[in-house]
């Protein structure tokens, strides 16, 4: 590996080759533990819902061939038999003039073909009184009219949200194949950092990066995510990277400048790590670079909060998803028009802007927060994606933006 910088497209494509060449494992899951995971192969309704016709309100179900020129003036009349309710097993079919009740998800007997709600109906003693025509169909929810057999639910690589697996539950799929979600690891590098949960009252610095890269996982829907705090000793590193050899994934922040007191290139090596690359021509992060051993793709990030934010959406997400199984969509830019063109990126280089989004016809209008007078952490609250500009753009044109949709806000009404 050479130290010249390269492209973020080209990054991208290095990780994603990697991921490729070890793809992530499937199991077999529960259906109720399967939220938010992504599903490993096709899945197709096993039967229809419902298999049998049944009544979607309380009332009574009937032919509505016997209603035919019912009126007020001459209704038409039926003997009412018995009752069916949604446990209900086999019934009898219903003769010439009988009706029975029904309650909604109750299975329409054979000679019925429509319901009618008590409501829309008189009752006098035990007959059933009709006094319009009705119509076959009427209030029935036909077999395969929820989901009929054989229909496709879902796809490899999409998620399994609640409807998904209620429609599968329903027809008859309780259990599905899944992709694992990948073991990651934050460690927050520096001996000035304080682990999260330190009562110490040393002026040691929280180590803050913990939270926003370990956050931004857990919502990419990442669990297993453990975070710490490692020292900047090129020894210790060296260990703990060797110590996580049964992680898909370790992401550190801090350590990647050229100072001498900058050990994880170093670290990486010892360890066993292999460069994907050295250096990207981005900013900022012009000094991450990510590593491999086996099937564990070490991302190394700068200490810098707001370097932090940026590498995690324009790199680190794209790689999460894949890890995860995910197909589309991905955290991939979409085309953003800016209302003030940002400054440019030296040439070969790209530049990330936080900005805050707008709907406008078919468009997404883009304001850069390009205010730097104002607190750097405020525009990592308020941004809502990060425009890619390069040294190409001319005024007017549309720029690719990464999203942010985590960070999408509502509208007040004071």
């Amino acid at each position: 590996m050479t130290d010249q910088r390269i492209s973020r497209d080209l990054a991208l494509d290095h990780i994603r080759h990697h991921i490729q060449a070890h793809p992530p494992q499937t199991r077999n899951v529960h259906v109720g533990e399967a939220l938010a995971l992504v599903c490993g192969r096709d899945f197709f309704a096993a039967h229809s819902s419902p298999v049998q016709p049944k009544s979607n309100v309380d009332g009574y179900a009937l032919s509505s061939d016997a209603t035919q020129g019912a009126t007020e003036e001459a209704p038409a009349y039926f003997n009412i038999s018995g009752e069916i309710r949604p446990s209900s097993t086999a019934s009898s079919p219903l003769r010439q003039g009988q009706a029975v009740v029904m309650l909604t998800g109750g299975q329409m007997p054979e000679g019925a073909d429509c319901a009618v709600a008590f409501e829309d109906v008189i009752v006098e003693g035990k007959r059933l009184v009709v006094t319009r025509e009705l119509q076959p169909g009427q209030h029935v929810c036909h077999s395969g009219s929820d989901i009929k057999a054989g229909t496709r639910v879902i796809r490899r690589g999409e998620e399994f949200t609640p409807a998904v697996l209620a429609t599968l539950a329903v027809s008859g799929i309780l259990n599905i194949e899944a992709y694992v979600p990948p073991k990651i690891c934050v460690m927050a590098i520096g001996n000035e950092l304080a682990t999260l949960t330190s009562n110490d009252e040393s002026k040691q610095m929280p180590a803050d990066n913990l939270l926003l890269a370990a956050g931004l996982l857990r919502l990419r829907g990442v669990d297993e995510v453990n975070s710490e705090v490692c020292p900047n000793d090129l020894e210790v590193i060296a260990q703990r990277l060797r110590d996580t050899t049964d992680l898909e994934c370790i992401i550190t922040t801090g350590g990647t400048g050229p100072g001498q007191r900058d050990f994880i290139l170093r670290a990486a090596s010892l360890a066993g790590f292999t460069p994907l690359f050295n250096g990207i021509a981005l900013t900022p992060g012009k000094s991450c670079f990510a590593a491999v051993k086996g099937r564990t793709i070490l991302f190394a990030l700068p200490g810098t909060p707001w370097a932090v934010f940026a590498l995690m959406h324009a790199l680190v997400l794209p790689a999460v998803c894949w890890m995860r199984g995910r197909t589309l969509p991905v955290p991939s830019p979409v085309l953003a028009r800016p209302l003030v063109m940002p400054s440019l990126a030296q040439p070969g280089w790209e530049k990330l802007v936080p900005c805050t989004i707008t709907p406008h016809g078919s468009e997404l209008q883009a304001t850069p927060l390009l205010d730097r007078s104002r607190e750097t952490r405020r525009d990592m609250i308020e941004a809502q994606g990060l425009l890619i500009v390069s040294g190409l753009e001319e005024p007017g044109d549309l720029l690719p933006m990464i999203p942010i949709w985590e960070h999408r806000r509502g509208h007040r009404f004071d």
